[in-house]
């Protein structure tokens, strides 16, 4: 008799550690779901969405209707008043060498963050304006925040035209030459976006992830329960917004952009676990477009005056496997990167809009209503 009690007892206790280990689990995975759902970027918490005022910026607010029938918040970014000091430094860098062509450019989207889209992709504007570029800069969320889940540009990617067809509207021109910019979030929103939308003509993606779920499973320590940790996150994730990790691939739509498009593909958070320049290179070499780059930061590994470092890669099935070298292009730092971009987006951008179009095979135009 008693040791069947015991038995109990202990199948009990077992059962109530596996029933514990499971809520623990699931509170783990619940947290770890939290910021792929609704990222929050701490630097702009409390802050108004649309500023007062910005450095060296004049800034045109208007809102134009999104893929979900809302509001979105938009800004119009150009020079005015006193320059900041990333305006001057700016510049500095064009009064010795001018990107005079820059004019031809009537707008750059501008693309950073998915909580504070106009605030995070302030920088990014002074910067451009003082080159003479229009900035326009807008909220993924949408007004009043009425999208409480990130897709990672999945749906978002669909504002994008429609924000050309309110420019387009405002400004009267037509066929608008337009270059998009885009950081982190915003790289792997406008990757999506310009495999759909003709009218962006030139592209610059910065820290790119290749893919959300690879870039989730670096994120996540290496333990037995990885896989498992990964499949309820996904489970999670599912039930929340209708999307799996795997359903947000930048490097698939890299595929799908134009060979018309110039693409720089930058990877200057050489240390972040989220977007790395395995990604980058990843993204580039499925790239069709005939003016494409890989840039990244000059690292310790480098001789101090390198201008590219040559990655050797495997390409081809498995048994059929060879190596081919990628060419990246080194930069001394972000500013040097920064100014470097503002003169491929002259050379490159400007004369791709300027030659003859090449012919591309007719690819699917994915409509801004469409729901998943």
């Amino acid at each position: 008799m008693a040791s069947h009690l015991f038995r109990n007892l202990v199948c009990l206790c077992l059962l109530g550690a596996a029933v514990g280990g499971g809520v623990a689990l699931w509170n783990y995975t619940d947290d770890l779901a939290q910021p792929i759902l609704a990222p929050q970027n701490a630097s702009y918490r409390g802050y108004s969405v649309l500023p007062k005022k910005a450095p060296g910026l004049a800034l045109e607010p208007f809102t134009f209707k999104g893929w979900d029938g809302g509001e979105v918040q938009a800004v119009i970014a150009t020079r005015g008043g006193e320059e900041s000091s990333r305006q001057l430094s700016v510049l500095g860098h064009l009064a010795e060498t001018p990107a005079e062509r820059l004019k031809l450019i009537d707008y750059a989207l501008i693309c950073v963050d998915w909580d504070h889209g106009i605030r995070s992709a302030l920088p990014l504007a002074e910067s451009l304006t003082a080159a003479g570029l229009t900035c326009v800069l807008w909220e993924p969320r949408g007004m009043e925040e009425r999208r409480p889940y990130c897709t990672h540009g999945l749906r978002e990617s669909r504002d994008v035209p429609l924000l050309i067809d309110a420019l387009v509207q405002r400004g009267g021109k037509q066929k608008p030459v337009i270059v998009a910019v885009g950081q982190g979030y915003g790289a792997s929103l406008l990757l999506q976006a310009a495999a759909h939308e003709p009218r962006i003509c030139g592209l610059v993606s910065i820290d790119a992830y290749a893919s959300l779920r690879h870039s989730v499973q670096r994120m996540l320590p290496d333990s037995p329960l990885t896989l498992l940790t990964l499949a309820l996150m996904d489970w999670r994730i599912q039930r929340t917004v209708g999307m799996e990790c795997f359903d947000v691939a930048p490097v698939e739509s890299a595929a799908d952009i134009n060979r018309n498009v110039p693409v720089l593909v930058m990877n200057l958070a050489q240390d972040s676990p989220v977007s790395t320049l395995d990604d980058a290179v990843t993204i580039g070499r499925q790239l069709r477009s005939d003016h494409s780059e890989i840039w990244a930061l000059r690292n310790e590994s480098d001789a101090a005056d390198a201008l590219t470092r040559t990655l050797q890669v495997k390409k081809g099935s498995e048994g059929r496997e060879h190596i081919v070298n990628i060419d990246v292009k080194l930069c001394r730092d972000e500013d040097s990167a920064l100014a470097g971009m503002l003169h491929w987006i002259n050379d490159c951008v400007v004369d791709a809009v300027l030659a003859p179009r090449v012919d591309d095979p007719a690819r699917p135009v994915l409509s801004s209503h469409m729901q998943l």
